[in-house]
Parts: structure tokens; sequence; C-alpha cells
């Protein structure tokens, strides 16, 4: 009989380590998805302006460009420091940094300013994507919104994965549980 409680007291303790430690999240390394922020890639821009644009600007322009897989390079003030930027039947190169493109196929420029910029053509060369090219062919750049040219594919997105059962699985806790109550009776028997 004495060996029966025993048991039956090693069995509850041990459904109460389980139980306390079923809730809890595991110190073991989880999978995750990974973390691409630290990847950059340089671009070479090279926007033509439009000999129909003002002689010079003095507008703040921005850029947006990227590939069809949500993939882009964003750069708040496009400034080149050896040359005048945006001049009148001018070309100029910038080189920005940002996440790694497979085909950039889009591009959107957002013109801040009263002078009316407006571009001819933009090629851009990345590290891991074909050249792109782009031609605006001398329309006017809006004031305060972006506007530009999306020739991406846009890809759908993946279906769901199937359910592989129609019911919901018995939670460890419980399987344990019911382990313990079958043990605690045959120990009892006894």
């Amino acid at each position: 009989m004495r060996t029966a409680r025993y048991s039956l007291l090693l069995c509850f303790a041990f459904i109460f380590v389980v139980l306390s430690k079923a809730d809890r999240p595991s110190n073991r390394v989880q999978p995750h998805a990974l973390d691409q922020s630290f990847r950059t890639c340089a671009y070479t821009l090279i926007i033509s302006t439009s000999c129909l644009s003002p002689k010079y600007t003095t507008d703040q322009i921005s850029v947006i460009f990227g590939d069809a897989f949500g993939n882009q390079v964003f750069d708040p003030k496009l400034v080149n420091p050896f040359t005048a930027s945006f001049e009148q039947c001018s070309t100029n190169t910038f080189q920005v940094t940002g996440s790694c493109s497979l085909q950039i196929c889009y591009i959107y420029f957002y013109r801040n300013g009263t002078d009316g910029w407006i571009p001819q053509s933009v090629k851009i060369y990345g590290s891991f994507s074909s050249p792109a090219l782009f031609f605006f062919n001398s329309t006017n750049v809006p004031e305060g919104q972006w506007y530009g040219i999306d020739k991406c594919q846009h890809f759908p997105t993946a279906p769901p994965p199937p359910s592989f059962a129609p019911g919901r699985q018995i939670p460890g806790w419980l399987v344990y549980l019911i382990l313990g109550i079958i043990a605690t009776s045959t120990f009892s028997l006894y």
C-alpha cells in the first residue's frame, strides 16, 4: 500500500513538472525569417534632364525604385556634389545604396519645389541586376506627389498551405496528463 502511495505521489510530481513547462517558450534557438536588412547594393543612376525643363532647378528631387519582389531603394534627396544637378539638357550621375533588387522594373520621383523639373530618361545600373532604362519623354513631374513608371509584371502570391487535418491536434500536456492518470490507476491496483 505504501508503494502505491509513493508511486501515486511520484506520478503527480511528474505531471506537475510536465504541465508547468508545457506552456513556457523553449530557450532553444527557434527558426525565424532571415533579416536581410544588412544586405545593401550599390546603384548608379544616370538621369537626363529634358531640354524643356527650366534652365536650372532648386527643387528637391527624391527617388524610389525597385523590383517586383518588394526590394526597393529610396533616396530622399538626390545630390551630385561634383556638378550642378538637374540643369536643362544635362545628364547627372548619382550613387545610391539600398536593398538588392533582382530586376529593377519601376521608378518614381517626388519633386518638392516650384521650378518644375522635367526628366527625359533614367538608366539604373545595379550590382546584381541588369541595367534598367526608363523614358519619361519630357513629362513634368507634378509637385508634392510620387510620379513615375511601373513596368513590373507583378507575381501572384503563393497559395496558403493545405491543412493536414480537419480537426485540432491534442496538446502535448493533455497527452501527459492522460498517461499520468493511467499510470496512477495502474499502480493503485497493486
